[in-house]
């Protein structure tokens, strides 16, 4: 297998032996993802804005190397179903112990939706520090280090997991004073750094083309991850292959044809977008699951391209669509990005829900409409977008007012494009009131995570839907055996406005790929979806945390020890069960698939996608007199027996346990917990 990348900032276009010289380094893939979805301890994030500054690499005997070090804001919630590619890093062939991460919290933006209402958070570190720059020290397991060895061009690269634990990272106030609330986030960053990632969900690659190779299937890009247009972190092929679904300038493509019209596109000019799947053949996986001989490679699930992709030179917002009147869309929990526009994050903004302030689309006939990852939904028009789906939109912007945002998607001023709209995947949860042969009646709790309050569904149909019995059209599948009142998510796109019932059409979403546990359906029950568990242990000023967090920690599985707990959770999407709710104690038991391989819909021999387990423990206090603050180190264990062994013997008086946040997958018939990672954070004394 021939591996098309880039080193240092030059292309290698072809496969090579370089003479047979070794080049004395390797190649990583830096991701970045948010490993716990949007919810901390019953509290639900809106946006989590955070600077990602450096990665750094440490050896045994104490030599460091960067691997990363261009700043990019980035919006951690936006990362909780994805991954995103950061950069391409050239590495010295070394044995590396441990690695160092910097974020910057100097300007972070955090909002929370509490009670219904979307609220700014106040930002602080412990111990009354100022938030500022933090270097979180990861140590890799002892039996699992990174071993990056010398390379014939890029035979050997292979992908390097950072994921940002949101729940283990924070802890949420509210004081009150008088009428004025203040929610307070104070924030001890906890984050995982792995040569294999813990899960198998899809990356996210962006920048614009390079070229393209029609006989090897593959096109090359300059990466630029999340809205960055400034930076080109390495370069990097992406793979297609026949089941590829390729939006570019408003038209779908599927496969070959898909990528030959990308190839007629301008290089350096136009940008693409492509969730990819990073595989490596199984043939050449060592015991770990790492690529051995042969490097991973990216191949593509879908890819947007051109005019239809939003970048930082374009006007644009992506949002859910909260309201619909006339051709004037209102959106929700909106981000937007435009080089003429001012915006404090610098690629980007996130734009509270109203009523702080109102972002809306205008739509017309000249707006060209297409499906994200969907080549069934064809014909569309501006009159496709319903309330309810989310979208993003490509036009020209303009504030009427402080508190109002337009972006015109029918005529727009600027740009080379016409106005675009992108129909993105999105996700319904509620209960099951009933079901037919092909259809089923939801009562619907929320849309993208958003509470269906702060939608308004009048003119979706001749008669208003109805969110206690809303209409869902599930084709090829049957749910009238299932109980009603069970939970369901729902993936796929809203009726064309005016033409409910039914009220939204269930379609697979390619973003959320399956796992090991998963149905390929796009109606999933409770046991089939990621869940998380998450429990904090407040205790007191003077005593945080507890001592006596588990009722067992052995090698076998964890029981919590319930009767100290602040809050206890398990989060399934929006739904919040209580620990204290459960009949029988919930046991936390090791996913124990060695190497959680999983086969992808791709054709047979394009390789398959490595994840394993990881658990860690390590404590989050930010000393009170440094300027840029250090922890104390975090350490991971891939075996959960040697976890529990070495977190046995850390629990003590001096460091406590104040969080514990798992993800994996909830069976509420056996109150099993299956932990494919698990964070424990404990509390040191203030140095």
């Amino acid at each position: 297998m021939c591996l098309l990348a880039g080193i240092g900032g030059a292309l290698a276009v072809g496969c090579h032996s370089n003479n047979n010289q070794l080049s004395g380094y390797g190649v990583g893939w830096v991701t970045v993802a948010n490993g716990t979805g949007p919810y901390a301890n019953g509290n639900q994030f809106l946006s989590y804005v955070v600077n990602l500054d450096a990665v750094v690499l440490n050896d045994s005997v104490g030599n460091q190397y960067t691997a990363i070090a261009t700043v990019e804001p980035v919006d951690l919630v936006k990362l909780s179903n994805i991954a995103e590619l950061w950069g391409s890093a050239t590495i010295p062939a070394d044995t590396y112990v441990s690695a160092t991460i910097t974020l910057d919290y100097t300007e972070a933006a955090v909002w929370l939706l509490i009670n219904g209402v979307p609220t700014q958070a106040t930002v602080a570190f412990p111990n009354g520090v100022t938030p500022t720059t933090v270097a979180i020290t990861v140590l890799f397991d002892p039996n699992d280090p990174l071993v990056v060895t010398d390379s014939y061009a890029t035979s050997n690269a292979q992908r390097l997991a950072l994921d940002f634990d949101l729940a283990a990272s924070n802890l949420i106030t509210s004081t009150t004073s008088g009428t004025t609330t203040v929610t307070t986030v104070t924030a001890s960053p906890y984050v995982r750094f792995a040569n294999v990632a813990a899960d198998t969900r899809n990356i996210r690659i962006r920048g614009p083309l390079v070229n393209s190779n029609l006989s090897v299937g593959t096109y090359s890009i300059y990466e630029r991850p999340f809205y960055d247009e400034a930076n080109s972190i390495g370069t990097l092929s992406i793979f297609n292959n026949d089941a590829t679904i390729y939006t570019i300038n408003g038209t779908t493509y599927v496969g070959a044809p898909g990528l030959e019209q990308l190839s007629e596109t301008s290089t350096g000019v136009t940008t693409t977008m492509a969730y990819t799947r990073f595989e490596v053949t199984p043939s050449t996986n060592n015991s770990q699951g790492q690529p051995s001989g042969t490097a991973g490679i990216f191949n593509s699930l879908y890819v947007v391209a051109g005019g239809s992709l939003e970048t930082f030179y374009t006007e644009n917002i992506t949002g859910e669509v909260a309201a619909r009147v006339g051709n004037t869309l209102t959106l929700k929990n909106a981000t937007l990005a435009g080089a003429t526009v001012s915006l404090p994050e610098g690629y980007f903004e996130y734009v509270p829900p109203a009523p702080t302030v109102l972002a809306q689309v205008t739509v017309g006939p000249s707006t060209i409409v297409t499906a994200e990852g969907n080549s069934s939904l064809t014909n569309l028009d501006y009159n496709s977008i319903a309330v309810g789906q989310k979208i993003s939109a490509i036009g020209t912007y303009t504030s009427p007012s402080s508190t109002n945002i337009v972006i015109d998607a029918v005529s727009p001023t600027t740009g080379s494009t016409a106005g675009q709209v992108r129909l993105l995947p999105t996700q319904l949860f509620g209960t099951l009131n009933g079901a037919t042969a092909g259809a089923l009646t939801l009562d619907l709790t929320t849309i993208d995570d958003l509470p269906v309050d702060l939608f308004d569904f009048t003119g979706n149909g001749a008669t208003t839907p109805i969110a206690t019995a809303f209409n869902v059209s599930t084709p090829g599948q049957n749910f009238s055996s299932t109980p009603t009142g069970t939970p369901l998510w729902i993936d796929g796109a809203a009726t064309a406005f005016g033409t409910a019932p039914p009220d939204f059409t269930a379609y697979y979403n390619l973003q959320n790929a399956p796992t090991p546990s998963q149905v390929v359906s796009p109606v999933n029950l409770e046991a089939d979806v990621p869940a998380s568990l998450q429990v904090l242990w407040s205790g007191t000023a003077t005593a945080p945390g507890t001592t006596t967090p588990f009722t067992q920690l052995t090698a076998q599985g964890i029981q919590i020890n319930s009767s100290s707990v602040t809050s206890a959770f398990i989060q399934v999407g929006p739904e919040r069960i209580p620990l204290s709710s459960l009949t029988t104690a919930l046991t936390v038991v090791p996913n124990n698939v060695a190497n959680c391989v999983v086969v992808t819909n791709l054709p047979a021999g394009q390789g398959q996608q490595p994840c394993r387990p990881l658990y860690s423990y390590g404590p989050v206090t930010i000393p009170a007199t440094t300027t840029t603050s250090a922890y104390n180190e975090i350490l991971e264990n891939n075996s959960f027996a040697t976890f529990a062994t070495n977190l046995n013997a850390q629990i003590s008086a001096t460091t406590p346990v104040i969080q514990f946040a798992a993800n994996g997958y909830y069976n509420s018939s056996t109150q099993t917990f299956t932990a494919t990672n698990i964070d424990v954070v404990l509390v040191l004394p203030t140095t």
